[in-house]
């Protein structure tokens, strides 16, 4: 198959991808380029209200943000974990967790944060990542006063020796320190770039309309489709549409290259985005893509598809009475009968609602089906995820939020009960079968804040629970002084790591722990266990009393 053929069946794809996931429309139409202009506007109109809110926010984000992670144990948990250690105790052990608070700005990323054992402050840590120069420093001030420095990327120097070790020949290695030299030009400029985020965002004007350009341009390039009318029905559920059925033929595909890539060369929206990414990455994206289309618009160019027009996909769309698409479904097209690949259905009626959703590649398959009643725009239902056809998840939604207004905002928020299915194929027990999860998902993008929080269940009883949490922070991360910067250990040199190690003073945190419940007697084994590592490379270093933490509980625990 020849590289314009598989670009082909590539777009073909993408085409069919893009009318796929289009939002619903509510307009009545004629036709069927209507319906899919229609569904394209929806979309873009919801997703310019989403952008708006995500640029308005991001300036305030990257000035100072926060989060919480948290693992909280229950009862059923610690009983776990203690048949798992051979009897340990961890009754005192209720959560551990981390606030942390970052702010972004010129290229820098500051963060503090604080580690909680049972809520009771275990220790803290601060973090400062310069984007230019691919350097992290980090601190923890309980165990020491002098900052780490991490280089973000290996040392590409290599000995005279290491080279002749490593490579036959003088071309190879030169190969080699080209290929390095490159690998870090490029990873200084994605770090450029993730410092400075808000510079390269197009606005929301910019992006709509490169998406309704494109996506016009897509539609208006299909075959008009023809019409029958049709219930749809999933699990039960059934609502009277009108199906529109088209097929995506080569020429159909030629066509569209053809016309996106024309006017893609000639787009200033177009230009003007990828010229700014050029700038800010210090790449070349904008004449490299100007290559790209010229080289692919000669490949199209006198390509001959009027002895061989076959059809590639078969596209269909189901459209209510109210004029909202309730499903669509893309198949292969085939000399005997379609074969459906990407299906997502969704009828409703009487406040029921069902679902379709299925991407079938012939020997892998992967679906997700079931149904639920909606009332004041809360979801509640039961589906289930099959894997090639078994029943593997099974899926409760409770009160998930539907937002008809704007899909792209509020989708998801709600709660899900997960439980693994047995296998009815298979003799073997499934180990999983016993335990569950249970998901619950906030956010709030108005105002920044979200919540997702995890809970692994086990025969229905809670056993362990990760909660995170995010929002805007009351006040920026300040930059540490350019004197401790400066100072900083640099962790590559071995012989200044080992004398910062030595010189760790880990009472602090070990009276924290004490303080947080933790049992004095585990505390003396952590301590043990310190003294019996640092022994053992001081051992191998042939310097011991250097290695060895001086501390107060090392020599208690003595």
């Amino acid at each position: 198959m020849n590289r314009t053929k598989m670009l082909k069946k590539a777009a073909a794809l993408t085409v069919a991808s893009t009318v796929l996931f289009s939002t619903s429309s509510s307009v009545l139409a004629a036709s069927y380029q209507e319906v899919e202009k229609a569904a394209l506007t929806q979309a873009v109109k919801g997703f310019s209200s989403y952008w708006d809110t995500v640029l308005s926010q991001q300036e305030k984000a990257l000035a100072g943000s926060k989060a919480n992670m948290s693992l909280t144990l229950e009862d059923g948990g610690k009983a776990l974990l203690s048949a798992i250690s051979g009897g340990m105790d961890f009754s005192w052990l209720n959560s551990l967790s981390m606030d942390m608070a970052v702010s972004v700005a010129e290229g820098k990323e500051m963060m503090n944060a604080e580690v909680l054992l049972n809520d009771s402050s275990l220790c803290s840590m601060n973090m400062y990542m310069d984007m230019a120069e691919l350097i992290e420093y980090m601190q923890v001030p309980e165990l020491s006063e002098t900052w780490l420095k991490i280089p973000l990327l290996a040392s590409m120097e290599m000995s005279e020796e290491a080279m002749a070790d490593s490579f036959e020949s003088e071309e190879e290695a030169q190969a080699y320190q080209q290929y390095m030299e490159k690998y870090e030009a490029s990873m200084q400029n994605l770090y450029k770039v993730l410092g400075d985020m808000t510079s390269v965002y197009p606005d929301a004007e910019t992006l709509t309309t490169l998406m309704e350009r494109y996506g016009n341009l897509v539609i208006d390039n299909l075959s008009e489709a023809s019409s029958a009318e049709e219930a749809l029905s999933v699990e039960g559920v059934s609502e009277d549409c009108t199906v529109y059925e088209t097929s995506i033929k080569e020429s159909n595909l030629t066509d569209i290259m053809n016309g996106v890539l024309k006017t893609a060369k000639e787009d200033q929206e177009l230009k003007g985005l990828l010229e700014k990414w050029d700038e800010v990455g210090n790449t070349d994206l904008y004449d490299q893509f100007q290559k790209g289309a010229d080289d692919l618009l000669a490949e199209l160019e006198g390509e001959d598809y009027s002895e061989e027009n076959s059809e590639m996909f078969l596209y269909r769309v189901w459209v209510n009475a109210d004029g909202k698409i309730k499903g669509r479904e893309i198949s292969i097209a085939d000399d005997v009968e379609p074969y459906p690949i990407l299906t997502w259905k969704s009828p409703s009626a009487d406040g029921s609602s069902a679902l379709l959703a299925e991407l079938d590649l012939g020997t892998e398959s992967i679906t997700l089906t079931g149904s639920g009643q909606t009332t004041d725009n809360l979801l509640n239902g039961e589906y289930v995820l099959a894997i090639n056809d078994i029943k593997t998840i099974a899926v409760q939604a409770q009160n998930v939020t539907v937002n008809k207004e704007n899909p792209w905002k509020g989708v998801f928020e709600g709660t899900y009960n997960l439980s693994f299915l047995q296998d009815t194929t298979s003799e073997e027990q499934n180990p999983l079968a016993a335990f569950g999860l249970t998901l619950y998902v906030l956010s709030d993008m108005d105002n920044y804040e979200s919540q997702i929080d995890l809970t692994v269940t086990g025969s229905g009883a809670a056993l362990v629970t990760l909660s995170v949490t995010s929002g805007f922070a009351e006040a920026s991360v300040e930059a540490p002084d350019a004197a401790a910067l400066e100072s900083a250990i640099d962790i590559s040199n071995e012989e200044a790591g080992a004398a910062y190690t030595a010189n760790l003073d880990v009472n602090t945190i070990l009276n924290n722990a004490v303080a947080a419940g933790m049992p004095e007697e585990l505390v003396t084994a952590i301590v043990q266990s310190m003294m019996a590592s640092a022994e053992g490379a001081a051992s191998e270093e042939g310097n011991t009393e250097e290695m060895l933490p001086e501390t107060e509980t090392a020599d208690a625990a003595a």
